[in-house]
């Protein structure tokens, strides 16, 4: 887990409301929250009934390549199975990475809409 100033061990959390997946991330999102906290996740996702998913990344405080990784899995298997996935909040740091590498048009692209700018989203 990463660990530094301003960085806490991190977490994925996936809750069903009706037919929409709410998926929360907080802290450090890297290598070790995508092994120990996706597979609900993409359990989750796969059930038939599934009509959205909403993604709450307010709290991350660290986002590597391999949590990055897991927005765009989540994006990519939402899309191909016709579900829309919203970004409902997003850190600075978290906006600043989707923007820097594209992620947040690539998202838009799938019909997902542009989600949140950063705090002014919270």
């Amino acid at each position: 887990m990463t660990t530094g100033p301003g960085v806490r061990d991190g977490g994925l959390a996936v809750r069903r409301e009706g037919a929409v997946l709410r998926v929360v991330l907080d802290g450090a999102v890297d290598l070790a929250v995508r092994e120990r906290d996706t597979p609900p996740l993409w359990a989750a996702l796969a059930e038939p009934d599934v009509t959205g998913v909403e993604v709450d990344a307010g709290a991350v405080t660290f986002l590597d390549s391999s949590g990055l990784s897991v927005l765009v899995r989540l994006a990519r298997d939402a899309d191909e199975r016709g579900v829309p996935l919203r970004l409902t909040a997003v850190s600075p740091r978290v906006a600043d990475l989707l923007d820097a590498t594209g992620v947040r048009d690539w998202i838009a692209g799938l019909g997902a809409g542009p989600g949140p700018t950063g705090d002014a989203a919270r």
